[in-house]
């Protein structure tokens, strides 16, 4: 496969290029500014996104340039057309010259032919189209149709390129290795039919399939099964199941908190901007089956919890102020009714259409975990760490945001100063949700007055 990236030690050379003493063909000096993704081929009408930002073409789209260091998504996708396809990328302080073309046969993003991708034509060609490819628009104040957001929102919530930072902090180049299986590549491309493999095959047997290995797919089988029994069951703390993929002596088996982030982002991004199922079905089980029921991870690991939890906050953020509506109806649901009462997120985005009940189930999940989080850090009162503090004050922030939106993640609880908190009871079905309106003392923020704060 001829490479489709340009970068070589340089030293300066005439007509606007660095000479190269390998005998390479010299570097461009507009990399300098940044990396450039040609685009070769591509249809006159498509949607196309790079990070945070998206649009839609009359003409063929040349590409990107001054892309800064850092990771970054390309997705494409065609004017009612089935699949979707992407490139997951990461720029570092030199500039490379990127080459993707489109396979009209099968409307995908692909390797570039051999004469398209030849590095020393695409040079030449460089100097003549640099004008016409789209600028990288996500740099800090670039985006002059940028609205800031409320201003109690995070900082990182205040900027495209912030908000874009939180949602791919953990997607490193090894991680994109490890879940892509390419070890060799420089970027890596992705459909919406690329499923998961299984990460912890049989002993003795090789990974089943191609696909994307993706982490813990055993344990939610495993989990499943055990959901199927009682109410009991269905609460259990997974926290042992994480420790033990931290922990473990096998080599092969052992994983970092990072690596759990790492999926948690690039299955929500890739699930998200290509409808791809497995991706989405694979974050819906990180979320639902994994980290929030893995209470005691906040006493073990509460860089991960703290971490898990800011990251999930900027994806509901993201799918809600970034995402278009995969509908074309409008939805009324989350619309303020007559008496000015909000519903929640929206439900017509691409996590919640994937299963609509998914989206009511996360709030009684979210409401389950708050009780338990709560319990935890409050027996911890006048011994917690910064970094269990640092929980305490993430959770906040996610609270206080879903409250804002309309979703009060104490409702079913208990009245203030009835003696104590009620237990949220898990629901029978997943889209059941608890609609028993509980008359609370709420700050500015959004947070219930007298309860335990780690914000000042």
């Amino acid at each position: 496969m001829i490479s489709s990236q340009v970068g070589h030690a340089e030293a300066t050379g005439a007509g606007g290029l660095h000479g190269s003493r390998d005998g390479a063909p010299p570097r461009p000096a507009h990399l300098e500014k940044g990396d450039i993704f040609r685009t070769v081929g591509l249809p006159e009408e498509l949607t196309i996104g790079l990070d945070a930002m998206a649009m839609t073409t009359n003409k063929s789209l040349q590409g990107f340039r001054e892309i800064p260091p850092g990771t970054h998504f390309l997705w494409i996708q065609l004017p009612g057309g089935v699949s979707r396809s992407g490139c997951w990328f990461i720029t570092g302080s030199r500039g490379l010259l990127r080459v993707k073309e489109w396979d009209k046969y099968n409307e995908i993003l692909g390797e570039p032919a051999s004469s398209s991708g030849d590095a020393r034509s695409q040079q030449d060609s460089l100097e003549s189209i640099y004008s016409a490819l789209k600028p990288y628009a996500l740099h800090a104040h670039r985006d002059k149709s940028w609205t800031p957001m409320d201003n109690k929102d995070p900082i990182w919530a205040r900027t495209p390129g912030s908000l874009w930072s939180i949602l791919t902090s953990a997607v490193s180049r090894q991680a994109l290795v490890r879940i892509t299986g390419k070890p060799d590549a420089q970027d890596y491309l992705v459909e919406s039919t690329d499923g998961a493999k299984d990460d912890r095959p049989l002993a003795g047997q090789p990974p089943a399939g191609s696909g994307l290995n993706l982490l813990f797919t055993q344990d939610f089988r495993d989990l499943q099964v055990l959901d199927q029994g009682s109410m009991r069951d269905r609460v259990a703390d997974t926290s042992s199941r994480i420790q033990s993929r931290l922990t473990t002596a096998d080599q092969n088996s052992r994983i970092t908190e990072r690596d759990i982030l790492a999926d948690l982002q690039f299955t929500f991004l890739t699930g998200t901007h290509l409808s791809n199922s497995a991706c989405l079905e694979h974050w819906w089980n990180l979320v639902f089956k994994m980290l929030l029921r893995a209470y005691g991870l906040v006493l073990s690991h509460p860089r991960l919890v703290r971490d898990f939890l800011t990251v999930l906050y900027a994806q509901l953020f993201y799918t809600e102020h970034y995402v278009a509506s995969s509908s074309s109806q409008p939805d009324h649901q989350d619309e303020a009714d007559d008496k000015g009462k909000k519903h929640g997120p929206s439900s017509d985005r691409a996590i919640f259409q994937y299963k609509p009940q998914y989206r009511g189930r996360l709030r009684q999940v979210l409401a389950e975990y708050r009780r338990r989080l709560n319990s935890l850090l409050e027996g911890l009162r006048g011994s917690t760490t910064p970094d269990q503090e640092a929980v305490g004050r993430a959770f906040e922030d996610l609270e206080a945001w879903l409250w804002r939106k309309g979703w009060d993640l104490r409702e079913g609880e208990g009245k203030p100063g009835s003696g104590g908190i009620r237990a949220v009871t898990a629901p029978d079905s997943e889209d059941e949700e608890d609609e028993q309106p509980v008359v609370v003392e709420l700050d500015e923020q959004g947070r219930e007055v007298g309860l335990l704060s780690f914000s000042d």
